[in-house]
């Protein structure tokens, strides 16, 4: 009977000692006027053990850029998948207490590496939930805006979570805002099976570095962007045609916030 449980209680710690996939379900009501629409994307947390560092960001992206090193090897062209959302990463150093945001690569403006140094609070209750075999606990903080609602389990004994959550004492298996317009749910747990590490890929390397403050202060709306871009390379032949430019773009700038208007980091 010793050997019986000291072998359930080893093999816990080894299976985890590897590096890991946390594999996610994220639920988001992009438009809150039509909140029973929801989109769904399958999202990852990759838990490489040595380092006690993880990286998040969309599955679709990192078989994107994946694919799209393999071709290059191979001297083939290829672009990344339009149907990809969730293209940024987010990157966490657990033991040194280091979080960073990296905006989408392969666009037309350079990667940004976003330096976020705010500290989640947490507090936890005594309420418990079974998620996916695992016991878990309750906790709830408020973060970027929003008041959230986390079940971690202690049987997996990292302190980390999809996005940028992390620092419960154990791996947060499901988390949503009160509202239920933003939601991560645990599908899958399984040891790492590939080496591609994607902040490797090429357009990562040359990152500019920034504090959160500034990243705050540029557009994250690709029409404003798009009307900067334009103001500022000076492509209009008269003047007429620039005042019909600002006035289209910001009919369309003004329709994508209604319709897109609820994301995850309110402030």
């Amino acid at each position: 009977m010793k050997i019986f449980t000291f072998f359930l209680f080893y093999l816990p710690l080894s299976f985890f000692s590897q590096n890991m996939r946390f594999t996610y379900n994220y639920g988001v009501v992009s438009d809150t006027l039509k909140k029973n629409v929801v989109s769904n994307e399958i999202v990852v947390l990759d838990f490489y053990n040595k380092d006690q560092r993880s990286v998040f960001t969309g599955l679709k992206h990192i078989i994107s850029d994946s694919t799209m090193t393999e071709d290059s090897k191979k001297g083939i062209i290829s672009f990344p998948d339009a149907s990809t959302k969730i293209r940024y990463v987010v990157e966490k150093i657990n033991n040194r207490n280091l979080m960073s945001f990296y905006t989408p690569n392969h666009m037309q403006d350079p990667v940004l590496k976003v330096n976020d140094e705010r500290k989640m609070n947490w507090e936890i209750t005594n309420e418990h939930e079974n998620i996916l075999g695992y016991q878990t606990q309750k906790a709830t903080t408020f973060f970027a805006g929003r008041q959230w609602v986390a079940w971690f389990t202690t049987e997996i004994s990292i302190p980390d979570g999809p996005y940028k959550f992390y620092g419960l004492p154990g791996l947060i298996l499901k988390i949503s805002d009160r509202t239920n317009t933003h939601s991560f749910e645990i599908i899958s747990v399984q040891k790492q099976k590939s080496n591609y590490f994607i902040l490797n890929d090429e357009t990562y390397k040359d990152a500019k570095k920034i504090t959160l403050k500034e990243y705050e202060k540029i557009p994250n709306n690709p029409f404003e962007q798009f009307k900067i871009k334009l103001l500022r390379d000076g492509v209009f032949h008269s003047n007429e045609e620039r005042q019909k430019f600002l006035k289209d773009i910001d009919a369309q700038i003004e329709e994508s916030k209604i319709h897109d208007n609820n994301p995850i980091e309110i402030n």
